[in-house]
């Protein structure tokens, strides 16, 4: 009898064995696919004043701090504001600020990345004046990474020369 038992199991395992080594059936029988052929179409000519104005939209002027051409000390209006952001942070201890600064297009990739950690700088010691804890403030140098190429007048390089505070929680 034991012999008999050892048999099946011998058998049980050989049946297992033999259809996992057997490849997987497709039901369904594979298509010959052609390669498509796809004409993009013609992108429209940009309109570098329609782009600037799209640049100049996208600047959050509220929660931004504005800066005078290569320069990184804050003006009155400025300071005013920062105080108006460290009311906000000092009502919600759990709010995070983080400072965004940026650079117009103007200058090497390295100064402008020096003069946006500047001006975070300044923001930084503002907050920090008005007893903002080190905990709340976060930090970040974009330089002029993120301005647009059509980003040419004067009014559009004026609103890149700033530090943009964004809040989270």
């Amino acid at each position: 009898m034991p012999t008999t038992k050892l048999a099946i199991v011998l058998g049980a395992v050989l049946l297992l064995g033999a259809c996992a080594a057997q490849p997987p059936v497709s039901e369904t029988p594979p298509r010959e696919t052609t390669p498509s052929v796809r004409s993009e179409a013609p992108k429209p000519a940009s309109n570098p004043a329609q782009e600037e104005k799209a640049a100049m939209a996208a600047v959050d002027v509220d929660n931004s701090i504005f800066f005078a051409s290569s320069g990184n000390t804050i003006d009155a209006e400025g300071r005013q504001r920062l105080l108006e952001h460290a009311a906000r942070l000092k009502a919600d201890p759990e709010l995070v600020v983080t400072l965004v600064g940026h650079a117009d297009h103007l200058g090497s990739r390295s100064y402008n990345l020096a003069i946006a950690e500047q001006r975070i700088n300044a923001v930084f010691a503002v907050l920090r004046g008005a007893g903002i804890p080190v905990t709340q403030i976060r930090r970040e140098a974009v330089g002029s990474e993120e301005v647009s190429p059509a980003c040419r007048s004067p009014q559009c390089r004026k609103l890149m020369r700033r530090v943009q505070l964004v809040y989270q929680k």
